[in-house]
């Protein structure tokens, strides 16, 4: 069979959560290289299994589970089976907005808000309320709808799996060097960077600084910039941008280049992905 039994609609929706991306997938040939994103991942599965690797854990997500996957881990996502494949919808919630949530619900404002250590939950009906809500959110012009069914489902699974604390288990944070380096890659993604432009900032040779980088981000340098570029693109997409400017206004100066890594990290082209947008 061809590329074509994969089905994937990733999307964005400006009045969720100030903007809220979303995902219903169902992925048969397609495989999730190894990425991260700067929010929550909160996914439900409905049918197949889904194998990947989280930071260094391996597993194999079925129906009926939730995954809650925090900002900055890097993950990866494939079928568990060689003929088989797997459907799933995801939501992609900033973590300011998810601790703004979990205050008003908690009633408190010290710590932050921390789902555990426990990436995997068997929840059917947790699954069910997530998957439910993001089918409305697909098909839903009723803005209010799409709303009380996204709000009600995080109310759901805050309550259930979240908590206020001091003591969070989300991934250690970088050193003090290694953000510095992150803020300059932030500022300067739109242009072309060289591994020596990074490592100067830092005062680390380049060999030193690209060993150090990948140890504490569990990604590479090259990597963690395309999907800062890309990442920086979809915003831009979602804001009513051509895909042609999005495109040369993240640092991309191959239009076939951008459109390339667009679907192999997000699944759909670019011009699906504005089409989607709300």
């Amino acid at each position: 069979m061809g590329k074509d039994r994969d089905d994937i609609c990733l999307w964005s929706d400006r009045q969720i959560l100030g903007g809220l991306e979303l995902l219903r997938a169902t992925c048969f040939e397609f495989r999730y290289p190894l990425h991260t994103h700067d929010t929550f991942v909160i996914a439900a599965f409905r049918n197949g299994a889904q194998k990947h690797q989280i930071a260094r854990r391996r597993g194999v997500a079925y129906p009926g589970t939730v995954m809650i996957i925090p900002p900055g881990e890097v993950h990866t996502g494939e079928s568990a089976e060689r003929d088989g494949g797997w459907e799933y919808s995801a939501l992609y919630p900033a973590a300011g907005a998810l601790d703004a949530l979990s205050q008003e619900l908690f009633q408190e404002s010290r710590g932050s808000l921390d789902f555990g250590a426990e990436l995997l939950i068997e929840d059917p009906e947790m699954a069910e309320r997530l998957l439910a809500a993001c089918e409305l959110a697909a098909r839903s012009p009723d803005a209010i709808a799409r709303e009380e069914a996204i709000y009600g489902a995080l109310d759901m699974l805050i309550q259930r799996y979240g908590q206020r604390t001091s003591a969070s288990t989300l991934r250690k944070a970088p050193d003090a060097r290694i953000r510095r380096a992150l803020d300059y890659i932030h500022a300067h993604h739109d242009q072309p960077l060289r591994l020596k432009h990074i490592a100067s900032q830092v005062d680390l040779s380049e060999f030193h600084f690209m060993r150090t980088f990948k140890e504490q981000m569990n990604v590479t340098v090259y990597r963690y910039l395309m999907l800062v570029r890309l990442n920086a693109a979809k915003a831009l997409l979602a804001a009513g941008n051509p895909a042609a400017e999005a495109a040369v206004g993240v640092g991309f100066y191959d239009q076939s280049h951008f459109t390339g890594n667009f679907r192999r990290y997000f699944g759909v082209t670019p011009l699906r992905y504005a089409a989607a947008c709300r």
